[in-house]
């Protein structure tokens, strides 16, 4: 297949680019910054530049998106009026298959019982990603569900917070603390069903040009229920620190437990590494050049 993947310098969508061209389709990437093979620079919001990136490909994976901390507005109308640029052009050009990358956010904070993708959407309670981050990509997903109803073949998958060897986040500047022997700080009730990178590659490579996909709306998460604070505990412990555990409260950031149960029934999902993170956190500390 011929795939475009926006964002596909990013993180996420760096080795979803690598994952699709192993599995031999050809793949253009549109981002602000520059990506090897077949590569347009420039973001979504240039209506003319999107026209000529969806020219002639079968597959959209949407993962671009602009953050500008103090400014609502302009993260609101580039993220909405570009996504809307994307799906006017996949629906004008017939392609087969729109895949946006949607977050667990737009929930707002669950609690610890898992949810599934008919629990209510409340991403103003939560400004995890910043304050307009969730409903922003709520507002995105349901763009997407309009150009289902126009022809479009869409899926939205809500992802939760996705690490690697290579990209830790949160935890990898608690084991920086833990190392300096600086307290290690955590939100008390933060935490969730993290993903591990590679299961949420094989999620996107199950969704492409599959029919059952079509106009499904999936959470994209791991099998595993972490806290953060229990895994900031972990970090202490296997770094052998005297830090002391600095829990802060903020409800607005509280945990998101989402389910997978449907991306499993209907697409065949597995999350293949199970508890991950734990075995992160000692890979970081084996070699922390590990990409």
């Amino acid at each position: 297949m011929k795939v475009l993947v926006t964002g596909g310098a990013g993180y996420v969508g760096s080795h979803l680019v690598g994952a699709l061209r192993q599995a031999g389709h050809a793949v253009r990437v549109l981002d602000l910054q520059p990506a090897n093979g077949d590569f347009i620079q420039g973001g979504v919001a240039d209506p003319h530049l999107v026209s000529q990136a969806v020219r002639d490909v079968e597959v959209v994976y949407h993962l671009a998106w602009g953050f500008y901390p103090g400014d609502e507005r302009h993260e609101i109308q580039e993220n909405l009026f570009g996504t809307l640029n994307l799906l006017e052009a996949a629906l004008a050009t017939g392609v087969k298959h729109f895949l946006f990358a949607s977050t667990a956010v737009v929930y707002g904070p669950t609690g610890p019982i898992r949810v599934d993708e008919e629990h209510p959407c409340h991403p103003e309670r939560s400004t995890i990603g910043g304050p307009v981050y969730g409903i922003t990509k709520l507002a995105c997903e349901q763009l997407c569900l309009v150009y289902q109803q126009r022809g479009l073949p869409v899926t939205d998958f809500r992802m939760h917070g996705v690490f690697s060897q290579g990209r830790l986040g949160q935890f990898g500047q608690m084991i920086q603390q833990a190392l300096a022997g600086k307290p290690v700080k955590a939100i008390r009730e933060a935490g969730g069903e993290y993903a591990h990178l590679e299961d949420v590659l094989q999620a996107f490579l199950l969704a492409a040009g599959n029919p059952k996909a079509h106009g499904e709306v999936f959470n994209l998460a791991g099998s595993h229920t972490y806290s953060d604070s229990d895994l900031a505990r972990y970090i202490v412990e296997t770094t052998g620190s005297e830090s002391q555990i600095e829990l802060i409260e903020d409800p607005m950031q509280g945990m998101i437990s989402v389910s997978v149960d449907k991306l499993r029934r209907v697409l065949g999902y597995e999350p293949e590494r199970g508890e991950s993170m734990t075995g992160l956190v000692q890979s970081f500390l084996q070699g922390r050049n590990v990409e």
